[in-house]
């Protein structure tokens, strides 16, 4: 996306958890750097005069802008050409200064995120995302052992350990893991400890995201639940940190709108993280469905946000999960800007794709019921693998291997 977004936008932002190759992405067609996270020699400098912070040959990024909230606006002034200025943070910005929110349309806002299966080059990426929403569907099996997604997982899509294997990339990205607790969330004002064991809860919760089952989960870790105000403003922060994805419910056009939930929910950034916060290795998930279950969704989530993410350059796109007191429960509903939707339910294996299909035509049907939006562009069921992707002949659902999926 960037040609085009270097050519329409005079500042690019570019936000994600730290690691996932912001920095690497910008200095691909950026000219200068200033890296004003190095403490010790940068900031002090620009502290003392922030104009050096946009010095230099154009495109020019400024790294971690976070660090002197005051260079974003001095950005904003300054970019006068399409692609001049390119900011990354690895912590969310809160409300913008007055003028950087009236001068909102110069930049364009890049959520990145960590490597998906079909950019680590796992995914054949037969089934496109835009191709399922254009009615499209030649998919190329791609079937791998229950095993290898096991270790898909656990590797998870950090940049810096593409080249390890499972064992060591879960290493990798445990110690990055842990280095941002220790630094960035004490730097917050929190306890790691207690962040960590947060973090666990959301890779181990089932379910409803209630304080009783987040409660129930922390428990089984070991860990001592903290108050609601506390778990609250933990979530808060690994949410500032794009350590989670947080999860909003579709409040879709139903009848009973009244018995639909639109709590958050929160899964882990990548699959790995959540392996790492529970303590867990391969052969673990391979010992519980449940486990391997939910770390199997936060992987499909990461890849299709992503994948969405290209639909529409410079738009974030918009994820959410269904459910309702009737016990009807969709993984992932996709939003479109243009009305359109799409419906996904992720599962280990075959045997749980009859289903899963049931529960999405009971979401179509609802929501036809409802009489406010037309069908969706298409249902999907995800699966951890098959030899057998397809249109599913009754409804239409396509059924396919996550090693299939791509944008």
């Amino acid at each position: 996306m960037l040609p085009s977004l270097l050519n329409s936008y005079k500042i690019l932002e570019f936000e994600g958890v730290r690691g996932c190759g912001k920095t690497y992405t910008c200095l691909s067609v950026a000219q200068t750097i200033t890296h004003a996270d190095e403490k010790s020699i940068v900031l002090p400098l620009i502290q003392s005069d922030p104009r050096l912070a946009i010095s230099g040959a154009r495109p020019h990024v400024i790294d971690e802008w976070k660090t002197m909230p005051e260079l974003q606006e001095l950005a904003y002034r300054e970019a006068e050409a399409t692609g001049s200025m390119l900011l990354t943070t690895s912590l969310r910005p809160g409300s913008p200064e007055p003028y950087v929110r009236s001068h909102a349309s110069a930049a364009a806002h890049i959520r990145m995120r960590t490597l998906s299966l079909f950019e680590l080059g796992l995914s054949n990426a037969s089934v496109s995302l835009a191709g399922l929403l254009d009615g499209r569907f030649d998919p190329m099996a791609k079937n791998v052992s229950i095993g290898t997604i096991a270790s898909y997982i656990c590797k998870g899509g950090w940049p810096f350990a593409r080249e390890a294997n499972s064992a060591q990339a879960l290493e990798l990205a445990g110690r990055h893991v842990g280095d941002i607790l220790a630094t960035d969330v004490t730097a917050m004002g929190k306890k790691p400890s207690t962040a960590q064991d947060v973090l666990a809860a959301t890779a181990g919760c089932e379910g409803d995201f209630t304080y009783a089952r987040i409660a129930q989960a922390m428990k089984a870790h070991g860990a001592k639940t903290p108050s609601r105000n506390t778990l609250t403003a933990y979530l808060g922060v690994l949410e500032q940190l794009y350590l989670v994805e947080r999860l909003n419910g579709w409040a879709a056009p139903v009848r009973a709108t009244s018995r639909v939930k639109v709590k958050p929910r929160y899964l882990p950034c990548d699959p790995s993280v959540g392996v790492f916060a529970c303590g867990l290795n391969e052969r673990d998930l391979l010992r519980d469905a449940s486990i391997f279950s939910r770390a199997l969704k936060s992987m499909a989530l990461r890849d299709l946000l992503v994948y969405a993410s290209a639909l529409e350059p410079g738009v974030q796109p918009q994820v959410r999960y269904y459910a309702d007191s009737d016990g009807l429960a969709v993984d992932f509903v996709l939003l479109l800007a243009d009305g359109r939707w799409a419906a996904i339910n992720v599962e280990i294996g075959e045997a749980q794709a009859k289903d899963s299909i049931k529960r999405l035509q009971r979401l179509c049907k609802k929501v036809r019921n409802g009489g406010q939006l037309q069908d969706p562009a298409f249902c999907a069921v995800i699966l951890a693998g098959t030899n057998r992707p397809r249109r599913d002949e009754a409804t239409g659902t396509y059924v396919f291997p996550i090693t299939a999926f791509g944008a």
